[in-house]
């Protein structure tokens, strides 16, 4: 059961980490591609809530992405405040930090999860 749940967020980090990737060369090209803000959306209501709460050891996985929702929108709201506060309206500055920070954690969720370790 243990092995089942690392194997499965082990897995939604890999998922998560491509979106921020995605997310970062997508906004950071400055294409007008089709699909970016579709990677935008997806990252901004998944990616940071999901790396933090995944350190909070719940139980049920539709909890996690619940919760994984809702702090990736109170992130993004923070920061949309501060960008406004600050009069330092560079929302695609915003989102290319936001992904690379948020890359971190998931990278860190990838490798605390391989098999075969002592946890």
């Amino acid at each position: 059961m243990v092995e089942q749940q690392l194997r499965i967020r082990r897995y939604t980090a890999y998922g998560l980490l491509a979106v921020c990737l995605v997310t970062i060369v997508l906004v950071w090209s400055g294409l007008d591609f089709f699909l970016r803000p579709l990677a935008v959306l997806v990252f901004v209501l998944t990616a940071p809530g999901w790396a933090l709460i995944s350190y909070v050891n719940v139980r049920h996985l539709s909890v996690t992405w619940v919760s994984a929702v809702g702090i990736s929108l109170a992130i993004t709201l923070i920061v949309a405040q501060v960008l406004v506060l600050t009069r330092f309206w560079h929302p695609e500055a915003a989102v290319v930090v936001l992904a690379f920070l948020t890359a971190l954690p998931l990278a860190h969720h990838v490798l605390r999860s391989r098999p075969g370790e002592a946890r």
